[in-house]
This record gives C-alpha cells, sequence and structure tokens, in this order.
C-alpha cells in the first residue's frame, strides 16, 4: 500500500487474519489501482468490440460472455499453468499453440493467447474525464509505476465451464509477477519545440497475474466504479477498496459489507503509522465522512465492542451513488480490482 513518510523493506508483506499480500518492488497505492482500472475497462471493451469507453460494458449472464469465458479454459488447464511456470512468472509462448496442452486437457488442448491492447493517453483525457488533470508525462510515470511493480497475491480465477461459472482459487505465491509487462511507449503527438503532447502504450498479458486478469476481464468478473470516485483522497478510496468493494454484500439486506469492522483492522490494512487511537480514530472518521459526502455509504457509526472501537455503515447501491441505474448487474458477486 501508498505507505506515506515510511521507508520500504521489501519484500513487503501486509498480513491480518486471511488477508496476505506481498509486493517485492514498487508501490501499490491509488493512483496504481487507478491505472489497473483504465486497462481492465480497456480490455473489456477490446474484448468485447467497443471503439470507446462509453461503449457497453456486458454482463456475465449473457451467452457471449459465457462462451468467451469458456473458451480454452478449465480446471486441469489452468492447475497445469498455474504450477508450471518460469521463475519471472510469464506464461510460456508454447501453452497458447494448438494442441500443445492436449495431453492436459483433450476439450481444449491450449489455453487463451494472451491479448495484446493499445492505450493513448490523449485518447484517454478525452474520454475519462478525471485524467484532465494529469499531463502526459504524469501519466506515462503512473503507468511506469504500475508496470513495475511485482506481487504475490491471492486471486481467485472465474471462468465458465459450459453450465455455470466456476472460481479456481490462484495465489502466484513463489512466483514473482507484474500485473502486466509494458512492451512500448511511444511518442504519437510532439509539439514543435520537442514537448511530449501524446504517448501511446503497449500492453501484453502474459505474465502469470496479467493472464488470470486478462481471464477475469473476459469472464465480466469485476465491478463498476462511477469517475468520482478518483476525485477522493488517497485514504477514502483505499478503504472503500480494502473494507467495502472487495466485500460481498449480504444477499438477505441486499447491502451490508463487512460490519462491524474494528479500529486495529483500519490500522493495519491501511498500514497508518499513527499508533495514537484518537489520532486513529480522527483518520476514520475524516474518511467515512468523505465516503458519505461522494454518497458510497451512509448511516456510519462509531460504537465501543469488548473495549475495541468499530465502525458500521450502510453501503449504498450504484443508484444512490451515481444517481442513475446502474447499466450492468452480474449474476456473480462482484468484485473489483
Amino acid at each position: 500500500m501508498n505507505i506515506k513518510g515510511k521507508t520500504v523493506k521489501y519484500p513487503l508483506i501486509l498480513k491480518y487474519s486471511n488477508f496476505h499480500l506481498q509486493c517485492g518492488q514498487g508501490i501499490l497505492g491509488p493512483k496504481q489501482m487507478m491505472i489497473m482500472d483504465i486497462i481492465g475497462t480497456k480490455l473489456i471493451h477490446f474484448v468485447y468490440e467497443n471503439d470507446d469507453f462509453s461503449g457497453r460494458i456486458p454482463t456475465n449472464n449473457e451467452k457471449l460472455v459465457k462462451q468467451k469465458s469458456g473458451l480454452c479454459m478449465s480446471n486441469k488447464l489452468l492447475k497445469y499453468t498455474t504450477t508450471h511456470l518460469s521463475r519471472d512468472g510469464i506464461i510460456p509462448e508454447a501453452y497458447s499453440q494448438k494442441d500443445k496442452l492436449s495431453h492436459i486437457d483433450n476439450v481444449h488442448g491450449r489455453i487463451k493467447k494472451p491479448l495484446t491492447i493499445i492505450l493513448n493517453d490523449g485518447k484517454l483525457r478525452n474520454e475519462l474525464p478525471f485524467l484532465r488533470k494529469y499531463s502526459s508525462k504524469q501519466i506515462r510515470d503512473m503507468i511506469i509505476k504500475t508496470y513495475e511493480c511485482t506481487l504475490w497475491m491471492n486471486y481467485p480465477i472465474c471462468f465458465h465451464t459450459g453450465k455455470q461459472y466456476q472460481l479456481f482459487p490462484f495465489g502466484n505465491f513463489g512466483y514473482t509477477s507484474r500485473m502486466f509487462t509494458l512492451e512500448k511507449i511511444n511518442d504519437s503527438k510532439v509539439s514543435k519545440n520537442n514537448n511530449v503532447l501524446e504517448r501511446e502504450y503497449r500492453i501484453r498479458f502474459d505474465t502469470i497475474l496479467g493472464y488470470m486478469f486478462m481471464q477475469n476481464m473476459t469472464s465480466c468478473y469485476m465491478d463498476l466504479l462511477p469517475g468520482k470516485f478518483y476525485e477522493m483522497s488517497d485514504y477514502a478510496q483505499l478503504y472503500y477498496r480494502l473494507f467495502i468493494l472487495s466485500y460481498f454484500p449480504n444477499k438477505k439486506t441486499g447491502r451490508t459489507p463487512k460490519n462491524p469492522i474494528f479500529i486495529d483492522e483500519i490500522r493495519r490494512r491501511l498500514v497508518l503509522k499513527t499508533k495514537d487511537t484518537y489520532g486513529v480514530r480522527q483518520i476514520v472518521k475524516r474518511i467515512l465522512d468523505e465516503l458519505v459526502h461522494y454518497k458510497f455509504i451512509k448511516d456510519y457509526a462509531e460504537e465501543k465492542l469488548d473495549m475495541k472501537y468499530v465502525y458500521r455503515y450502510t453501503r449504498n447501491f450504484w443508484k444512490e451513488i451515481t444517481g442513475e441505474e446502474k447499466e450492468s448487474e452480474t449474476d456473480l458477486n462482484d468484485r473489483g480490482f
């Protein structure tokens, strides 16, 4: 996570209960997560042949999504692919060649070919208003830092079996992996005095985490975030991702995130260096006030349980957050990156 004011020693390990993430290099902060949101959205549009970000994102109960999700994908192939890797975590090209894995799965015979997408930061700034405050150089730096980050994490893989969606449990511990390969950066627009105004990025999903990310985006196994999300502070964004977006709503109540949540878990998972409990309480209150202001939650309360501070709140539906109906509701439990 983005640890302000601290010297980072690698591997950086974050643990709390069943939460476990290790970073072998780089910082995984809100800007890097924003870049992955953009890359993931672009990837979905690429797979389903939309020309720009205004195109409709399909739901995973649609026939085409089920077909693409299950194409060249099975438990046998996933088990083999995730246990036969090079130490750099790159997917061997042979795995996606015809009949190369027929001895593993004679139905498919291979896995999907890793996809490559092209991002142009000039076009991105035209289509995504929240990016307009950044220069081409700033976007370049964010993309490079995202590419440089190497992770070990638990990351379930979603695929359709032909009958239903299934989750394959996967953790790349022991295999260093980036989220994608940044193959090339081109200067696509240069001013008369040689200042680079726009850049183009060639991104390939041939790393183990990148490939599985590609599979999950193809399966539309994700959740949506509105553009105003990126206007919030770093801590508010991280809090929403870690404690609200990544926990499934209760089916009976419809909108219950992880409740209650103890102050000690918030302190450790946000890597807050403030040791004073009163100081941490003030930080949490500011975060929750901000989430209320942007209409992501409502009715939050601070209470004491077993002599420790806990927090409760109600997660808002998409319509309450944006004021409009959500275009796509998946039939799986949604999960953001």
